[in-house]
């Protein structure tokens, strides 16, 4: 089994001139003559900025080199100083070996005139863990996307078109990897016609393999001391523009977490969104208990359900983060979870997969140290997740909707029956009594299992199954944490409440609150649940899919006899304007932030904030091509269950 990355930290490091440094690379962090002046010479003016971006609603920066975060810094002062720049910045930064928080502190500190800035930077600084982590600056219109990686594993996998390259790092004779025809060709990918370059390096080999790679460099003056250094522009694009999202208007259907995370992040970009529900009040179905939780998924390999679950629960917290600075107040607690391992080899696998050291956040607790965290003495060991938390599903959608004002208009008590596309490629909803209920040109299906009563997505692999959450007073169970889950769950305490869950329903309301009360006895064998302890039941649905992933994207055409044999996803004929946000099952509160965010970046022609790998686990149509890839006729898997 394949392990991951392990990401090492920079050490933190002077030269005799004072100036950060690196032992690794033996190489100093900027010039001798400053580094600010250095960023704004070689960066800014090596790619004509400010002026390039003034006037775009999006402008998109990818670096190679992150370091101390000087010339993000730099950029991110120049932005904001400049009254006429994009509506909104994205920065993109490949780094290997990351500062840890601490050591970012103490080398921001060197340049007071940035402290405001630096300090949003710093509350946000990510766990060193290796892939994509994006923080959002500046009121969310500032876009920091971090690569934590190998240039050569992770720029393959950006997703982005960029306006502008930094092509920074440490000296080509100290880290020559960083300066090959592979690296400046997986650069030239994410370029348009526009595209620009700049970098602070004069190398003739530099410059003849960007030339070679498809960009047209030339020698400019240098900064400080040095003489010379390379700007240029693509001499053949690959990419066409960003899309220009004039139309900035989508109909939602389904006002659970999906739907309403989706809405809030395109509405975020300025997009007026039409949401509709069958339901009278948003987040009553699938997402209308009272708590959920929300903790991370590991595996020894980081595998994608785990990496999707790690970005999830980053964007989730960063988004509750944003909902409370607008004061918009959302129930939850981020507390700490004990997920209890299920059996012995699975506690022995917890615990050599936490000693890895590689899991910033998780730790393996035996049951004499968790019970110190919990008030309550588990079965066995199990992963504490330091970052997991309870929330309460209702009260963050209500925020989600509210953030933006009129810009999101939920309709309830309204059922979509039909969904037509006409020939202008603007999407209308009717009702059953083929009533309009909306229009847009871009619709995100986010009802769960009822996508598939619309024609559009009737091939979807998608279903649901019911399970049962159980109500118990709170003072029936003290619990010092967020959570505990393994078998089953208990949440924390809200309005005198907590959770226990989530059997399957078969028809027998009885028998699941049984087995309810029976997992929480497994998870703390010595905990007495009074027998006549009143609870309340409430039947859910979990919607899901065949390898419970999420259906994230723009929907397929739908498989008829004649469909054109596909190797790629990308060869796959899409419905235009037709988007899904599916499936999350039971890690709605994990997920649906993230959901948002990718399909607001696809709209808007953003980076996209997670892998391409990820990207293609996710797609709707993955399904259909492994189909057309065996030359077989499309059959969606329908029915199963969601147990993990």
């Amino acid at each position: 089994m394949a392990r991951p990355t392990l990401i090492v930290p920079a050490r933190l490091a002077f030269n005799e001139h004072g100036i950060p440094y690196s032992a690794t690379f033996d190489d100093a962090y900027h010039s001798p003559d400053g580094g600010i002046g250095q960023a704004e010479h070689v960066f800014l003016r090596g790619n004509d900025l400010p002026d390039r971006w003034r006037g775009r609603d999006v402008f998109t920066i990818v670096e190679t080199g992150f370091g101390q975060g000087l010339s993000f810094l730099v950029t991110w002062a120049a932005w904001r100083a400049d009254p006429d720049a994009c509506k909104r910045l994205h920065f993109v930064s490949v780094e290997l070996h990351p500062f840890s928080r601490d050591d970012l502190t103490t080398l921001l500190a060197r340049y007071p005139q940035y402290a405001t800035l630096a300090a949003e930077l710093l509350a946000q600084w990510p766990a060193l863990t290796p892939g994509f982590h994006r923080l959002w600056l500046d009121d969310g219109r500032v876009t920091l996307t971090l690569m934590f990686g190998d240039v050569l594993d992770v720029l393959p996998q950006l997703d982005a078109r960029a306006d502008a390259i930094y092509l920074d790092g440490f000296s080509p004779s100290k880290n020559p990897d960083l300066w090959t025809p592979t690296v400046f060709k997986q650069l030239w990918r994410l370029c348009h016609a526009d595209t620009t370059l700049a970098t602070y390096t004069a190398a003739g080999a530099v410059r003849r393999a960007l030339n070679d790679a498809g960009f047209a460099v030339e020698k400019a003056k240098g900064y400080g001391s040095k003489w010379q250094m390379l700007r240029g522009r693509l001499a053949r694009a690959p990419r066409t523009p960003a899309p220009s999202g004039k139309a900035k208007h989508a109909m939602v259907i389904g006002a659970g977490l999906a739907g309403c995370a989706v809405a809030e992040r395109l509405a975020a970009r300025g997009w007026r969104i039409d949401i509709v529900d069958t339901a009278v009040e948003p987040a009553t179905q699938s997402s209308g208990n009272l708590a959920g939780l929300m903790h991370a998924y590991v595996s020894q390999d980081d595998n994608l359900l785990a990496r999707l679950s790690r970005a999830g629960n980053a964007a989730t917290l960063a988004l509750l983060r944003q909902l409370a600075d607008a004061g918009l107040s959302v129930p939850h607690k981020v507390g700490g979870i004990l997920q209890v391992a299920r059996n012995a080899e699975q506690e022995a696998l917890q615990r050599q997969i936490a000693d890895s050291g590689n899991w910033p956040g998780l730790a393996f607790l035996p049951p004499d140290e968790a019970e110190q965290r919990l008030g309550h003495r588990p079965l066995r060991g199990g992963w504490w997740f330091e970052q997991g938390a309870w929330i309460n599903p209702p009260g963050y959608c209500r925020a989600l909707l509210a953030r933006h004002g009129d810009r999101v208009r939920f309709r309830g008590n309204t059922t979509v029956a039909t969904l037509e596309v006409d020939e202008t490629g603007i999407w209308r909803a009717f009702d059953g009594e083929k009533r309009l209920v909306a229009e847009a040109p871009i619709v995100i299906l986010a009802n769960a299992s009822a996508a598939r009563a619309l024609a559009p997505a009737a091939d979807l692999p998608l279903w649901s199954v019911a399970r049962v959450a159980s109500h118990l007073p709170a003072s029936a169970i003290g619990l010092n944490a967020a959570g505990i889950a393994g078998a089953g769950y208990l949440t924390g305490e809200l309005d005198g409440e907590r959770i226990i869950g989530a059997a399957a329903f078969n028809g027998d309301l009885a028998a699941a609150e049984a087995e309810n009360r029976n997992a929480l006895a497994a998870l703390l064998p010595e905990l007495a649940l009074p027998p006549d302890t009143a609870l309340r039941n409430r039947v859910c649905q979990r919607p899901t899919s065949p390898d419970r992933l999420p259906l994230v994207g723009e929907l397929a055409q739908p498989w008829h006899d004649a469909y054109p044999r596909c190797h790629q996803l990308a060869q796959i004929p899409r419905q235009t304007g037709l988007y899904g946000a599916l499936a999350l099952g039971a890690r709605g509160l994990s997920w649906s932030a993230l959901i948002g965010e990718i399909l607001a970046c696809q709209l808007n022609g953003e980076p996209a904030p997670v892998e391409i790998a990820l990207l293609r686990a996710i797609d709707p149509a993955r399904f259909l091509l492994r189909a057309l890839r065996r030359g077989e006729a499309y059959q969606p898997t329908l029915g199963g269950d969601d147990d993990e």
